[in-house]
């Protein structure tokens, strides 16, 4: 029997709209992605975090560190961590656990610059003894998050690793794993503008110096606001 001229005519037609949605579908992989170095561990019957409050301690390591600005950092964890559902309690009141924050860059002369980790690590531990400002409980969870050849200064990562590293709190990924964020990822823009008024608004608030015409601690509130609106760009 001779096939119908109608069916061989509408054949075309639907294998084109196939096509059509099919690469419409892999638009995605043409967004550039962050490559980002994930290493998480948690401690037995642990689960994510959310709805609890924190406080944010400086890792012993970092406290002498000047080659990053804290309030960029502390301002990007605190902003991915409320994505979470989590907080910061007044000073007076004990918090339910404790965040450690380290972070850095491999400065090793003999690794190349586009090798070298911008890293942030945040660890867990909890406060059975209700302390206002030590963490002295156990390690509820650990994670360790970089990225490669940070293209500027390192406090334009944070508010990449800041989202990253929240997602993976309370989670053990066994080994270090590699995954990959769309650069235009919502989370980083939103961890990034929060992070920015929480500067500006420091900024605003900080008490003029004693007979001075403009506030004293503005520049350097300007300068972390300026780090941490500037994408970051990796390899």
């Amino acid at each position: 029997m001779k096939p119908s001229g109608r069916i061989w005519h509408v054949l075309p037609l639907a294998m084109g709209a196939a096509l059509l949605f099919s690469a419409l579908g892999c638009a995605n992989i043409f967004v550039a992605r962050h490559k980002v170095l994930v290493d998480a561990i948690a401690a037995p019957g642990a689960v994510k975090p959310t709805g609890i409050s924190y406080r944010l301690l400086a890792k012993k390591s970092v406290l002498n560190n000047a080659s990053g600005q804290a309030s960029v950092i502390e301002a990007c964890v605190d902003a991915a961590l409320s994505t979470k559902g989590m907080f910061k309690p007044p000073a007076t009141v004990a918090p339910d656990i404790f965040i450690v924050v380290g972070y850095g860059v491999d400065q090793t002369p003999k690794i190349d610059a586009a090798a070298r980790e911008t890293f942030l690590q945040l660890s867990a531990r909890s406060n059975e003894g209700k302390s206002i400002d030590a963490a002295t409980g156990t390690e509820i969870w650990d994670v360790r998050v970089a990225v490669l050849g940070i293209a500027g200064r390192m406090e334009t990562a944070m508010p990449l690793l800041a989202a990253v590293a929240a997602d993976y709190m309370g989670t053990d990924t066994k080994l270090e794993t590699r995954i990959e964020i769309p650069q235009n990822a919502p989370v980083i823009g939103a961890v990034r503008e929060t992070a920015i008024k929480t500067l500006e608004t420091r900024a605003a608030a900080a008490p003029k110096a004693a007979g001075a015409e403009t506030n004293a601690e503005a520049p350097s509130a300007a300068a972390a606001a300026n780090a941490a609106v500037t994408p970051v760009r990796t390899k």
